[in-house]
């Protein structure tokens, strides 16, 4: 069982940590925030064990074995580094960082302290889409040629401002890392060639798959994924969280309690393995993300 402390207690950490509460091999023990009273009313809330003020504090407890960062995007580095620093295996969420040059530091100081660093992509972890990658492996719709995946809502409340003046800001890497992450995933393939014009993109795959991404902020889009192969076809509404597909007209449903669970859980698993990089999620797969977004 890994315990976890959750640093960054805003909108994103109430659904992370339901998916730590389901998952088979995860304890809630620590959140964290600036605000002892908003982190003791999490704590009340969710059943974890300490409630702190303090990140570093936090990171000195020696019952926490991973750390669940949720802090604004230009933060994440220097919250990575400091749990590194302090022996915690880590999973920050996405994007990890804003550049190349973070993320290789965060990786190349992970595997100096041996400790366990993914980028919090749940997408590829969804039990949808954990099937949907056997189907397409195993050559249900024979190989995969086209992709066209998006994911765009128009603004209508207020957000924080460093979503617009702030390393890591813009559509791109909030929701439109969604998509980016969803083709790479299904084509399987390093990218080859991508096309930025604006909240959009174009990737070429080495083995010959074509994806299309977009995103935004400004209009609504019907947020659906296709994926096209010689031998059928692939359509998914809000592909990065449902339970449902359709897969040659034939409808695949599963269960799921939360769509943060699988990655959790796999966390933990290679965690627990020993593994300091995920074979899914590996250093190599949160570089093709930055490699669209262009950073």
């Amino acid at each position: 069982m890994i315990r976890i402390g959750v640093y960054g207690l805003g909108k994103i950490s109430h659904r992370v940590i339901q998916g730590i509460l389901y998952a088979n091999n995860a304890d809630l023990y620590a959140v964290c925030s600036s605000s002892l009273e908003k982190a003791n009313a999490f704590k009340e809330e969710y059943g974890a064990k300490k409630a702190y003020d303090n990140y570093e504090e936090m990171l000195r407890d020696v019952n926490i074995d991973m750390v669940y960062i949720c802090t604004p995007n230009y933060l994440h580095a220097k919250h990575i580094q400091i749990a590194l620093k302090n022996h915690k295996h880590v999973v920050c969420e996405k994007p990890m960082c804003v550049s190349t040059k973070e993320l290789n530091e965060c990786f190349d100081y992970a595997k100096k302290q041996n400790c366990f660093l993914m980028e919090a992509h749940k997408t590829v972890f969804t039990s949808l889409n954990q099937k949907l990658f056997e189907f397409i492996s195993n050559g249900e719709i024979g190989q995969v040629k086209s992709i066209d995946a998006q994911y765009a809502t128009r603004l209508t409340e207020t957000i924080s401002d460093w979503h617009f003046n702030k390393p890591g800001a813009g559509c791109m890497f909030d929701i439109g890392v969604y998509p980016i992450c969803y083709a790479s995933r299904m084509a399987n393939s390093p990218i080859l060639k991508v096309s930025r014009l604006k909240d959009e993109a174009l990737i070429e795959y080495e083995n010959g798959c074509v994806a299309h991404i977009a995103t935004s902020w400004d209009v609504d889009m019907e947020n659906t994924a296709h994926i096209y192969g010689t031998k059928g076809s692939v359509t998914c509404k809000n592909f990065w969280k449902n339970t449902e597909l359709f897969i040659n007209d034939k409808k695949l449903v599963v269960e799921q309690k939360s769509d943060f669970t699988g990655e959790i859980e796999h966390a933990c698993n290679c965690i627990e393995s020993g593994m300091i990089e995920s074979s899914i999620m590996s250093r190599n797969a949160s570089l093709e993300i930055l490699k669209v977004i262009g950073v």
